[in-house]
């Protein structure tokens, strides 16, 4: 026996939640007998007429369903009979979840990513403030990361650079430099985001290595004619191998600090590195061993611990988180 009630044929999903109702309109267009408002609220059932319209206008509009109204038929049908609404979220918990995932991207916010992704804020917002428990969402929150801005060109020269394989020109300026870098002619091979910072991985003929960028410090860009081959070989990048900088192709070096009171029960609970080593103290210190391809991450680090940690190698990092130490006093000095 068929059913009649095309509800039913629905994925199980709360019915007082938005998208819940927009599935159901979504079918029953779909099904091509060109259903009026008034009868998709009927069949429905606890929802106005207009309610109905201002769901099909937002699929319209927001979600670029594909709908049209038969004047003749008197209903609505989609002129890419092709056209489904995916699935994404059927029940009020997947909505909740995922307004709740979302909010790990508000760091990103003044980047392109977030930009990208603002129809979907507001879509879940829309869900959540018409789901059971409003305040649900407010109960769980994230400590985000500092994400540094960077410029909508940057992100999409570098993204078309790497859906078509082609090298880019681009100037830099390095955490080292007052002054930027001109001429860099870099193959991208990967992007990496990291504790809030974005990345790209890419390859240099000039030097024969691939190194890694930050977005943010790309002053200028432009897209060469140039392509390349992404390597067979090329090992993708992966959160081990970006822990402290490190990554393929990096100069690493042997590094060693010290850490003191609560930076030493910080270092004890987190890896750095594949190879790190934590040796505990009897005054309760920690000295930490990894190997690490970029020194300036590690002495940024080191200093944002203050007086409780002390780097004892390589040289070259001690040499500079001394520079630090003394300018900072010189500073206070002058006050």
């Amino acid at each position: 026996m068929k059913n009649k009630n095309p509800k039913n044929n629905i994925i199980k999903t709360s019915h007082n939640l938005p998208y819940a109702r927009i599935l159901f309109i979504d079918k029953m267009i779909a099904e091509g007998n060109f259903p009026s408002a008034p009868k998709i609220a009927k069949e429905y059932e606890g929802v106005s007429v207009i309610t109905i319209k201002r769901d099909i206008e937002y699929m319209r509009d927001i979600l670029n369903a594909p709908i049209e109204y038969d004047k003749n038929k008197k209903g609505y049908y989609y002129f890419d009979k092709t056209f489904r609404l995916p699935f994404l979220f059927t029940s009020e918990d997947e909505i909740l979840s995922g307004s709740i995932a979302i909010k790990l991207l508000y760091q990103y916010r003044g980047t392109p990513i977030y930009k990208t992704v603002k129809n979907i804020f507001d879509y879940f917002n829309r869900l959540v403030e018409k789901s059971k428990d409003k305040n649900f969402e407010k109960r769980i929150i994230f400590l985000e990361e500092y994400s540094p801005d960077f410029s909508e060109e940057v992100w999409n020269i570098l993204m078309k650079a790497i859906r078509e394989n082609r090298y880019i020109e681009f100037s830099y300026k390095g955490a080292w430099r007052k002054t930027e870098g001109h001429g860099y002619y870099i193959a991208p091979y990967q992007i990496v985001s990291k504790a809030g910072v974005w990345y790209f991985a890419g390859y240099s003929k000039r030097q024969d290595s691939v190194s890694l960028y930050c977005l943010h410090r790309i002053t200028s860009i432009k897209l060469a004619n140039e392509t390349f081959e992404m390597p067979k070989d090329y090992k993708y990048l992966d959160d081990k191998e970006i822990s402290f900088g490190v990554f393929k192709g990096e100069d690493k070096k042997k590094c060693k600090i010290i850490f003191y009171n609560e930076s030493a029960s910080y270092i004890s609970e987190r890896k750095f590195s594949e190879d790190q080593e934590i040796e505990e103290r009897k005054d309760g210190s920690v000295v930490a061993t990894f190997s690490s391809g970029q020194i300036y991450e590690i002495l940024r680090f080191v200093l944002s611990q203050g007086a409780n940690a002390i780097p004892l190698q390589p040289k070259s990092l001690v040499e500079e988180w001394k520079n630090n130490i003394k300018t900072m006093n010189e500073n206070i000095d002058k006050f």
